[in-house]
Parts: structure tokens; C-alpha cells; sequence
């Protein structure tokens, strides 16, 4: 039998020799359309399986059948296996901590991939993180602030606000925003400069 793969189904085909004879003055070889399965069936249909010979079964099973259940087997594995995927999100993280170098991340954009780190079962039933973990970057407000004015002044450069008007200026919400902004980094009582004076990190102004 011939087993005709196109695309995702397969076209069987029985080969056989036509002797010469009346009306066939020559001898040659000949193929009868048997019918098509998809290719990624794992049993025969029962229409096809009665036109077939047990070895044009076997010959099925072997060529179309077998194959398509190793894969749909693969396949599910592959599904609850987290070490590709664990392979991945390395290959992704290492791509990310070169690009930061040149692209400050906020700490808190991090949560998510060390929770998830956090969560997975290891095989020494051994924590994924220290005993006593270090202090954590989203812990850290001020290196968070950073970032953020950072990416504020590239956003603001790069035309994400557009253009101040000629006249108006103080009523647009860059320039209202930027006001907050000023007041809460060092404005009044509540502001982060007080906060870092009245600890000692910042000296007082004289006056």
C-alpha cells in the first residue's frame, strides 16, 4: 500500500500490476484509491479499516498512527514539564539584566518572577530563597523613585507629554504633575526631603 502525506492528512493508495490482455497490449502497474485519515488519527476509521488488508493495517498503524500518538504523548508531557520552561524564563531574565544595564527596571516590576521562583517545588524540597532573605528592591522606595524619574524625564524628552503651548503652560497636567512632584520630593512637612532630614541623611538648610 501507498501512503500519500500532504499536509495533515494521509492518501492510501493499493498498488497493483495490470497484465497484458485484451484491450491491455501492455503489462504495467496501476493504483487504486483506497481512501484518506487524517494525519494525526490514532485509530483507523471503522469504513477504511474494512477495505484494508491486516498487513495494509499494520502498514497504517505503523506509518500514520503510531507516530501521531507518540506526538500527542510528547505533547502532554512537554504541557506539565516546567524545566523548558524554567530554561526559557532564564534565557529571558539573562537577555533582561543585559538590557538594564543601559535601561533602568523599577524594582517592583521583578514581584511576579520572584514570587513564582519562590513557589516552585524543588526535588531537595530545599526553599528557593535564603532563610533570612536580603533586603528586597521593591523594599526599596527611594531606588523605586529613581527609576521612576528616570523613565519620567526619557518619557517627557521623548515627546510622550508633547510640547507646551505658548500661553497656558501652568494649566497643562505635565506642568500640574510636576508641581506635586516637586512639593512631595521637597515641599512641605510631609515631603522626602524633610523625611531624610529628620534622619539624619540630609543636613538642614541654614537660614
Amino acid at each position: 500500500m501507498k501512503i500519500n502525506l500532504r499536509g495533515r492528512r494521509a492518501y492510501l493508495y493499493r498498488r497493483r500490476w495490470v497484465p497484458a490482455g485484451p484491450g491491455v497490449p501492455h503489462a504495467h502497474p496501476t493504483e487504486d484509491y483506497l481512501g484518506v485519515i487524517d494525519a494525526d488519527a490514532e485509530v483507523i476509521p471503522p469504513q477504511l479499516l474494512s477495505l484494508l488488508t491486516t498487513a495494509e493495517q499494520a502498514q497504517l498503524r505503523e506509518k500514520v498512527l503510531l507516530p501521531a500518538t507518540q506526538a500527542r504523548t510528547a505533547s502532554a508531557k512537554r504541557e506539565q514539564d516546567p524545566m523548558w520552561r524554567i530554561a526559557e524564563a532564564s534565557r529571558l531574565l539573562t537577555e533582561a539584566a543585559h538590557c538594564s544595564q543601559s535601561a533602568l527596571v523599577p524594582g517592583s516590576s521583578l514581584t511576579a518572577a520572584r514570587k513564582a521562583i519562590e513557589s516552585i517545588r524543588l526535588i531537595d524540597h530545599m526553599p528557593t530563597r535564603p532563610a533570612v532573605p536580603p533586603p528586597r528592591a521593591t523594599d526599596d522606595k527611594l531606588a523605586d523613585a529613581l527609576v521612576a524619574i528616570k523613565a519620567a524625564a526619557e518619557a517627557v524628552r521623548n515627546g510622550d507629554y508633547g510640547k507646551a503651548p505658548v500661553e497656558g503652560a501652568r494649566s497643562t497636567r505635565a506642568y500640574r504633575l510636576w508641581s506635586e512632584l516637586y512639593r512631595a520630593v521637597e515641599g512641605d512637612e510631609r515631603s522626602l526631603l524633610r523625611a531624610l532630614q529628620e534622619k539624619g541623611f540630609v543636613k538642614w538648610r541654614k537660614g
